[in-house]
């Protein structure tokens, strides 16, 4: 219960925040909104199931190259893109869990690596379709309408940043619904020993693929997000620096522990912000924390904490 009010506490004191802070402030928290998605997207297939991915920039530049291009062909709304970035980010996703039925630690890291780079020559060199490295402008989401009643317009950084902090949550809830569901504790099972976990009966198949897809599914969202909110989306906003950053969050949390990579998101976001005029060097730090953390402290901060608490 302590736990609930916390988050609900949380998240009203993110939802009033806007009224105190600048726009600068506002756009920094909206970024760290993102990165939450994407770190705890990311625990779900490899702090939970065990499957290792550097894949995390390339189903976030899916995600937002879908919202980008529906609203060049089609001219649809965010409220189509949304479930469209999550799906197509999602097949995505499903395509890449196939060999993850085959392979298992770095030789999977080293497939997903190739996923990313995969999709970042296409969203950079393919210029018919994806604009290239120009990339591709978007207009504002538009009015919200209820019966043909317009609620609000989404031009402002606050509505932005209100429609982000709300999928943020949503996509929490459905995050943790899924590690406390069986098919949760299925994806713990496989990444303890899956050979036990086929023995006693788990389709271990099912349990990695659907890992794979929810993962790539909350980084589709976030990608449609981040594409509306920037209005536009260009291929440097997805690269492999994106993926490695969203690992460093999750290894310096606490893997496996949901509050940990939320946690890490949030620290390694915010921390360029306070570095100033070294901020310019935030991936070597970034990195000398994910090599301190690893020798140090593997199961990351939260699971250090958690251990030494059930002693």
């Amino acid at each position: 219960m302590r736990v609930y009010l916390l988050a609900l506490l949380a998240f009203a004191v993110l939802a009033v925040a806007p009224f105190g802070i600048g726009g600068y402030e506002t756009n920094v928290l909206m970024m760290v909104l993102f990165f939450v998605i994407l770190a705890v997207g990311l625990d779900l297939v490899t702090g939970y199931c065990g499957q290792f991915s550097f894949a995390t920039g390339a189903f976030y530049g899916i995600g937002a190259y879908t919202a980008a291009i529906m609203t060049r062909d089609f001219g649809t709304s965010i409220w189509v893109h949304l479930p469209a970035g999550a799906i197509v980010a999602g097949l995505f996703g499903l395509l890449l869990g196939i060999p993850a039925l085959r392979l298992k630690g770095h030789f999977l890291a080293i497939v997903t690596i190739a996923f990313q780079t995969i999709v970042y020559l296409v969203i950079s060199q393919w210029t018919s379709f994806t604009g290239g490295q120009v990339g591709l402008p978007m207009p504002n989401a538009g009015p919200v309408t209820v019966f043909g009643v317009t609620l609000f317009e989404f031009g402002s950084l606050r509505s932005y940043y209100w429609l982000t902090l709300a999928m943020t949550a949503l996509t929490m809830l459905v995050a943790w619904r899924l590690v406390n569901s069986r098919l949760g504790r299925e994806w713990v099972a496989i990444r303890d020993d899956e050979t036990l976990a086929s023995a006693v009966g788990l389709d271990t198949t099912r349990g990695k693929l659907t890992a794979f897809v929810a993962y790539a599914a909350l980084a589709g969202v976030a990608g449609v997000l981040t594409a509306h909110s920037l209005r536009g989306v260009t291929p440097d906003d997805y690269t492999i620096w994106i993926s490695a950053t969203v690992v460093a969050m999750m290894v310096v949390g606490g893997r496996g522990t949901f509050i940990g990579p939320i946690l890490g998101a949030v620290f390694l976001a915010i921390l360029p912000e306070l570095l100033g005029k070294f901020a310019e060097y935030k991936m070597l730090i970034y990195g000398v924390l994910l090599v301190l953390v690893v020798t140090l402290m593997p199961e990351g901060v939260v699971g250090r904490l958690r251990a030494r608490s059930a002693r």
